[in-house]
């Protein structure tokens, strides 16, 4: 059951306390369409990955929805979180794996309509291939995202 729950997002993973934004994150007025998104660079991730905040706020307690967008061809080295992340995955094929190095023979396949539980303190990895891939992520803030090797993170650079 442990291989079957992951991710990472995820990410987000991805839009977390403790990073600097652009500008003040704020959740979109729902109903939203595709077109209307106002997708910002996810800084807690490699260049290249963006994200959208959907309902919560980012730095403040509660729940927090997030869609984060990664391009073709993509990685996320390994890194954990201290909080229970959902995982939705809504396009594209999406790969996934745990340890403390990335590994491509541990990585899983999840494909669009994918669910993954983010495993709890566990570094986990995660790539694209020659899709593009988004993840709605779900979770209660506040979280973190800590990368094993700190000269992975983004944030530091």
């Amino acid at each position: 059951m442990k291989h079957s729950v992951w991710l990472l997002v995820v990410a987000a993973i991805i839009t977390l306390p403790g990073v600097t934004y652009p500008q003040a994150p704020t959740p979109v007025s729902l109903p939203v369409r595709p077109a209307e998104l106002k997708w910002m660079p996810a800084l807690a991730l490699p260049k290249g990955a963006q994200f959208v905040v959907i309902y919560g706020v980012p730095t403040k307690p509660g729940l927090f929805i997030s869609l984060v967008k990664f391009p073709p061809n993509f990685r996320v080295p390994p890194h954990a979180h201290p909080v229970q992340s959902i995982v939705t995955v809504l396009s594209g094929t999406y790969y996934s794996g745990e340890g403390d190095k990335f590994d491509p023979d541990k990585l899983r396949m999840f494909p669009a309509g994918s669910v993954l539980a983010e495993p709890i303190n566990t570094p986990h990895f995660a790539q694209t291939r020659e899709d593009e891939v988004i993840l709605q992520v779900t979770l209660v803030e506040p979280s973190a995202t800590q990368y094993v090797d700190p000269a992975d993170d983004p944030r530091k650079k």
